[in-house]
């Protein structure tokens, strides 16, 4: 019979907190694309610290931004 004691958060694995809390990140994402918003994440392709990539329903913008200012700069669009 399988144990389903509660357990806390910070005392599961990374690995058990990622298959946690995945369906919400999932839910979250489809909800900001089908509100018209993006999805920023970073990418292992880009190394430079600053650089993170912008999902949107029709196209992923990488950009580049400021640590000091916080403005961004567009590098690349594709769809």
């Amino acid at each position: 019979m399988p144990d389903n004691k509660f357990k806390p958060i910070f005392e599961r694995s990374l690995s058990e907190q990622l298959d946690l809390i995945k369906p919400q990140i999932k839910q979250v994402q489809s909800e900001n694309i089908s509100h018209g918003l993006y999805n920023i994440y970073r990418d292992g392709r880009y190394k430079h610290n600053g650089v993170l990539i912008r999902r949107y329903s029709d196209r992923r913008v990488v950009v580049r931004v400021d640590s000091v200012t916080g403005t961004t700069q567009t590098i690349k669009t594709s769809k």
